[in-house]
């Protein structure tokens, strides 16, 4: 095996080693972000690359429209939508999430104040000295 054929296999080494760090990830991170504009739906909240948030209000073939603001609507490209950060489901989901306290566990605000008062009132202790240290 001479000099020239030692410098091809480290160049196919180099190269396997750039594709699996660079190229691999990059084609990954590519087809989430396809698949996640694919999803978008009337509705989604989404933040757009430059960091603006809206609302999905229509979706065309490379464009979506989103409301910025009340009565406040720009068109984007779909590739310029980074990242969805909410979902819209139905609001019979959200009904279950409410829990409601029970008696114990209502704080009333004026029995911990005369608690308060009542650790107030008591003669404090001194403290203890610190113990020596064992030599």
């Amino acid at each position: 095996m001479g000099g020239g054929a030692a410098i091809i296999i480290w160049i196919l080494v180099f190269f396997g080693i750039f594709y699996f760090l660079a190229i691999r990830p990059q084609r990954r991170q590519r087809q989430a972000h396809s698949q996640m504009v694919a999803m978008l739906k009337k509705g989604d909240e989404v933040v757009t690359i430059g960091g603006l948030f809206g609302t999905v209000t229509r979706i065309g073939d490379d464009w979506v429209e989103l409301e910025i603001a009340k009565r406040t609507k720009v068109r984007f490209l779909k590739r310029s939508i980074s990242s969805i950060t909410s979902i819209v489901e139905d609001e019979d989901e959200y009904e279950d999430e409410y829990i409601e306290a029970a008696d114990d566990d209502v704080v009333d605000e004026t029995d911990a104040v005369v608690e308060v008062e009542a650790e107030a009132d008591a003669d404090p202790e001194a403290p203890e000295p610190p113990q020596e240290p064992k030599a």
